[in-house]
């Protein structure tokens, strides 16, 4: 019987091939009877967007739902991909990929941002880092955006995470800083300085790689400050395949 409905799983892709590893083994763990493909933005060789949309519709696939594998809306990525996919005339940032033309019926799903399992996810992080709450402060680091129209998403998103963590664990004060605007060594520096307490510093990314082994310690280092930092992503812990099959079921 011809499967007429598929999942496409794009995510970003890396060089490093541990990155690329932990995202095709959370896919691989996906229980379903769908066909599913992961589409990577750039660098993986092989397995490019147009290529997963190939692959799908060859299997019979007359309707395609996307599951973006980012961690907030306020991607520009995410802009691009809406584009490629002809779900979108105009990005609103320019962009080096290509229509794809689809024949197949494409449906958009949601990134992660703060939904409920991601949360939980990010207290289990926490609950290893934080030794007393009520003498620390909590510090998100997100990758973020210097894009007009995408940045208030991102502080929205990030706002309202900091502020269901800080009333969950009861740190004093919570705040983020961003990769883009560069804003993590003085905002983490003023957080610091204004509730003289140690920061318990967890960053909101996928998988690991430069931005979280380099980056935010170098970021975190120029601060000047106290704070505890296991640069620890949201892959592999468990909630995220737990995200992922979410994701699917509610499309089956």
């Amino acid at each position: 019987m011809t499967n007429q409905k598929g999942i496409l799983v794009i995510a970003h892709g890396s060089r490093n091939n541990k990155w690329v590893r932990l995202i095709e083994e959370s896919v691989a763990k996906v229980d379903t009877s769908l066909p599913i493909e992961i589409g990577y933005l750039e660098l993986v060789e092989g397995k490019s967007i147009p290529e997963g949309v190939k692959q799908l519709e060859a299997a019979g696939v007359e309707e395609i739902y996307v599951i973006p594998y980012f961690v907030c809306s306020g991607s520009t990525h995410l802009e691009e991909i809406k584009y490629a996919l002809g779900l979108i005339k105009e990005p609103k940032v320019d962009t080096h990929l290509e229509l794809i033309k689809p024949k197949a019926t494409i449906l958009w799903g949601d990134p992660m941002d703060d939904h409920p399992l991601i949360m939980e996810l990010l207290a289990d992080r926490l609950s290893s880092l934080s030794k007393d709450a009520s003498k620390e402060s909590l510090f998100l680091v997100g990758h973020g955006s210097d894009q007009q129209d995408f940045q208030p998403i991102w502080q929205v998103t990030l706002e309202r995470m900091c502020s269901q963590l800080k009333e969950t664990f009861g740190f004093t004060h919570a705040s983020y800083g961003t990769i883009l605007p560069d804003t993590v060594t003085q905002s983490a520096k003023k957080l610091s300085e204004n509730t003289d307490s140690h920061l318990v510093v967890v960053p909101l990314f996928l998988s690991e790689g430069f931005y979280t082994s380099t980056k935010i310690p170098e970021k975190l280092r120029e601060a000047d400050i106290h704070y505890s930092y296991d640069g620890k992503t949201y892959l592999p812990h468990p909630l995220i395949n737990e995200w992922l099959q979410l994701k699917v079921k509610q499309y089956e």
